[in-house]
């Protein structure tokens, strides 16, 4: 899946404890905003990262978006 794809290539996994549910809302994001702002993004993935992962999971999402 595209998502998984970028999750990869921007390296945003750190320990893993919120990857799951992350992902999952980006996609149901990205299922509904197929070109989401950082705005967006936020509302959507509530999701806390204590590793503070943030910025890699936006671009990740940007780059699965494009």
């Amino acid at each position: 899946h595209p998502l998984q794809r970028a999750w990869i290539d921007h390296e945003v996994p750190q320990c893993g404890y919120c990857q799951s549910g992350m992902i999952m809302a980006a996609a149901a994001l990205l299922a509904q905003t197929p070109h989401p702002s950082d705005a967006d993004i936020d509302g959507a993935v509530t999701n806390l990262c204590r590793c503070g992962t943030q910025h890699r999971v936006r671009r990740a999402i940007h780059a699965a978006a494009a």
